[in-house]
């Protein structure tokens, strides 16, 4: 997986960690490790300082699901590791909650 890329209306419920670690759980079986380096990839031109809060807001995102900062802004996960599989499973009951929560308030 090269990037995955969430449109703003869908950023900031949880979505993204569910989405990218089931797609990381999927691709990764035969796997050791999976190394990430987080940064912004839907093209839109970024000054420095912009480029380095959507890396650290993107690192909090992939810590979420397991990944360690390893050196130079690279972040790995131990795809042998039980941890990984509980954080992705937290993240998905906590989308999970939400989509519960928005479809109780959404129904007459």
């Amino acid at each position: 997986m090269d990037r995955g890329i969430l449109e703003p209306p869908w950023r900031g419920l949880g979505l993204g960690p569910v989405l990218a670690g089931a797609a990381i759980r999927r691709l990764s079986q035969d796997c050791v490790a999976v190394a990430c380096e987080p940064g912004s990839a839907d093209g839109r031109e970024l000054t420095e300082e912009q480029h380095r809060e959507a890396a650290a807001k993107l690192s909090r995102v992939w810590e979420r699901i397991g990944f360690e900062s390893f050196q130079d802004d690279v972040h790995i996960l131990d795809c042998h590791l039980q941890r990984p599989q509980d954080l992705l499973a937290e993240r998905q009951e906590e989308f999970n909650a939400l989509c519960r929560a928005w479809r109780e308030h959404h129904q007459p």
